[in-house]
C-alpha cells in the first residue's frame, strides 16, 4: 500500500521521522500552512488535484470537517489520520485492520486498536479451548458451564483469592467474588482461617460464591475437615495438600485437582534451599500418587524478599520445570506482592514473567491490602501479555496490552519555548487565601467506589444537601453542575475542576481521595 501523508510546515520534520524505518511505502506533502489543524478540506483537494499513485491520503486529525472534498478532487480514498505525528507509527501498519473516518480522528480509533487485537486472539483461544485441549493437552478445572481450560497453550489462569473468608458477611463473599471476576479473574478462591477451622461455613461460602458468578471455586485450606466438606459441596480445586494432611484427606480428593505442596506444615517444616524443596515436592507428589491422588498441581510456594528470599523458591520452580514438564504447576504471587511496600503494578507485572520463565499455569493472587488493590486486574493482564509474547516470540512489550499506569512508551508533550516571555509581561502565581463565599452553595466531592462514580454533594446553607451529581468523569459532573447554576465565581469554578479531576484520578488509579488534601 502506498500512503501520502498530507500535514503543515511545522509538523514536517516529524512526519518525515515518525514514518522512517516503517513497512509502509509513506510519502510526506507539506501544505503551505504553519499548523497542520488550520489545513481544510477544501484548500487540501486544491492543493493536492494533481497526486495520483497513492492508494491512500490521510490528513491531520485535527483538521476540522469532512475530507470527502480531497477524495472527490483526487480519485484517492481520503480519511482523517492521527492528531499528532508520533502517533503515525502506531496506526500505518493497521491500515488494513482498521476502519478509519472521514470526519473523525484517527486517534480515537487508535487508542483501541492494537489492545483489541490482542484481545481478539487471546478470546479465539479461548473459544476454541476444547479443540487446543485436543491438541496441545490440558485440563480442565471447573464443571460443566464453568470450565476452565488450563495449559501451556493458554494463558496462565489467574485464581483470586477471598482473604479470611469466614469473617465475611455472605453479602460480601459475594460481593468479593463478582469484583473479582469483572477484574478477569478465571477462579474464585475461598481463603479459610488458619489454625481455625470452620468446617460449617464451608458450604454455605461455596454456594454463595457459585450463585454469585460463574465461575470455578477454589478452597485454600489444609484443615482434613474443611476439605471434606468443600469436596462435598462440589469444590472445583482444593488448596492445598501435604505431607501433614495428605493420608486423612485422600479417600475423598480422587476425584479433584488438587494442589500439593512441598511442606509438612502440621509439623511446620519447609524447606528453605531450593534442591531441598526440589526434592521434597517430589516425595510428596510420589505419595499423592500412592495414595491415588492423581490430578496433582505443584506449588513450590513462592517467598517475600529477603526474609526469607525470593530467590532459593524461584530456583525451586526452575528445578521442578526442569525435572517435570508436564505437571501443572501453581504459582503465589501474593507472598511476594504484599510483603514489598513496592506498587503491585511492577511487582506482579515481574513475577508474572518469572512465573511464565518457570512454566507456570496457574497464578493466586489476593488483594488483602490496600496497596495490593488492583492486583488481580494487574495479573491478569500481564498474565496476557506473557501468553501473547510467547505465541509471537518476542519481548513482553509492544503487544496491546501494557501495565503502564504512571509512565509513558513515549514523551509526547511539546518543549515549552521560554522566547514568549521576551515579549510579555511574566506573572508569579501567587495564591489567595481571601476568598468571597460563593452565594450559589458550596459542594462536598466524594467518591463512590461501588458504582466507581465521583460525587459531588450540594449545599446552599449548613444542613441537609439539596442536591447530588454523579458521573464517571470530572467534565461531565462540572458541565453538569454548571448548567444547573450551581457555581457563582470563577474561583469556585476553578477550585471545583481542580477537586473533581483530583477524584478522577483516585478511581483510576485506586488511591484514596479526601478533598483539599493532596492525591500525592
Amino acid at each position: 500500500m502506498r500512503v501520502l501523508i498530507v500535514t503543515g510546515r511545522l509538523a514536517e520534520d516529524s512526519a518525515r521521522r515518525y514514518t522512517t524505518g516503517l513497512d509502509v511505502d509513506v510519502d510526506v506533502r507539506v501544505l503551505p500552512v504553519s499548523v497542520a489543524a488550520f489545513i481544510t478540506p477544501e484548500a487540501a483537494a486544491e492543493s493536492l488535484t494533481s497526486v495520483k499513485g497513492y492508494d491512500l491520503i490521510l490528513l491531520p486529525g485535527t483538521i476540522r470537517g469532512d475530507v470527502t472534498p480531497v477524495e472527490e478532487a483526487t480519485g484517492t480514498p481520503t480519511y482523517k489520520g492521527p492528531s499528532y505525528t508520533y502517533e503515525l507509527p502506531l496506526i500505518l501498519p493497521f491500515l488494513d485492520r482498521v476502519e478509519l473516518s472521514k470526519t473523525e480522528s484517527a486517534s480515537k480509533l487508535l487508542r483501541g486498536v492494537k489492545e483489541s487485537l490482542a484481545l481478539k486472539e487471546i478470546k479465539e483461544v479461548d473459544e476454541s479451548w476444547r479443540e487446543v485441549l485436543r491438541e496441545e493437552g490440558g485440563f480442565i478445572i471447573g464443571g460443566e458451564g464453568r470450565e476452565v481450560a488450563v495449559g501451556s497453550a493458554f494463558p496462565m489462569r489467574v485464581i483470586a483469592e477471598i482473604v479470611n473468608a469466614p469473617t465475611l458477611e455472605l453479602d460480601q463473599i459475594m460481593k468479593r467474588a463478582q469484583y473479582f471476576k469483572s477484574e478477569g479473574a478465571d477462579i474464585i478462591d475461598i481463603g479459610m482461617l488458619a489454625n481455625d477451622p470452620k468446617p460449617d461455613m464451608v458450604g454455605e461460602i461455596i454456594d454463595a460464591v457459585r450463585s454469585s458468578v460463574g465461575l470455578p471455586v477454589s478452597i485454600d485450606t489444609l484443615d482434613p475437615s474443611e476439605i471434606e466438606v468443600a469436596v462435598s459441596a462440589g469444590v472445583d480445586l482444593v488448596l492445598s495438600v501435604d505431607a501433614g494432611n495428605m493420608e486423612e484427606v485422600a479417600s475423598y480428593v480422587r476425584d479433584v485437582p488438587v494442589v500439593v505442596l512441598p511442606s509438612n506444615m502440621r509439623e511446620g517444616v519447609l524447606p528453605r534451599g531450593a534442591e531441598e524443596r526440589f526434592a521434597a515436592m517430589f516425595n510428596n507428589m510420589l505419595q499423592a500418587h500412592e495414595l491415588g491422588i492423581m490430578r496433582v498441581i505443584a506449588d513450590l510456594i513462592l517467598e517475600p524478599a529477603l526474609k526469607p528470599g525470593l530467590l532459593e523458591s524461584l530456583k525451586a520452580y526452575q528445578l521442578f520445570r526442569q525435572a517435570d514438564e508436564n505437571t501443572p504447576v501453581l504459582f503465589g504471587l501474593g507472598n511476594a506482592t504484599e510483603l514489598i511496600d513496592v506498587d503491585s503494578t511492577g511487582v506482579n507485572g515481574l513475577l508474572t514473567a518469572l512465573a511464565a520463565e518457570v512454566g507456570a499455569d496457574l497464578l493466586f493472587i489476593p488483594e488483602h491490602s490496600p496497596k495490593a488493590r488492583g492486583s488481580v486486574r494487574e495479573t491478569v493482564t500481564a498474565s496476557r501479555m506473557m501468553f501473547l509474547a510467547g505465541r509471537k516470540d518476542t519481548l513482553p512489550k509492544d503487544l496491546g496490552l501494557d501495565l503502564l499506569i504512571l509512565k509513558e512508551k513515549r514523551w509526547v508533550e511539546w518543549p515549552y519555548d521560554r522566547s514568549v516571555e521576551d515579549a510579555t509581561e511574566v506573572v508569579s502565581a501567587k495564591p489567595d487565601d481571601d476568598l468571597e463565599w460563593d452565594t450559589a452553595g458550596w459542594f462536598r466531592i466524594e467518591v463512590d467506589r461501588e458504582e466507581e462514580a465521583i460525587v459531588a454533594i450540594h449545599y446552599v446553607a449548613v444542613g441537609e444537601p439539596n442536591l447530588v451529581v454523579k458521573g464517571k468523569d470530572a467534565r461531565e459532573v462540572y458541565q453538569t453542575i454548571l448548567r444547573r447554576g450551581l457555581v457563582g465565581k470563577y474561583d469556585h469554578a476553578a477550585y471545583l475542576g481542580k477537586e473533581l479531576m483530583k477524584a478522577e484520578l483516585a478511581l483510576k488509579l485506586g488511591r484514596s481521595y479526601l478533598q483539599d488534601d493532596p492525591l500525592f
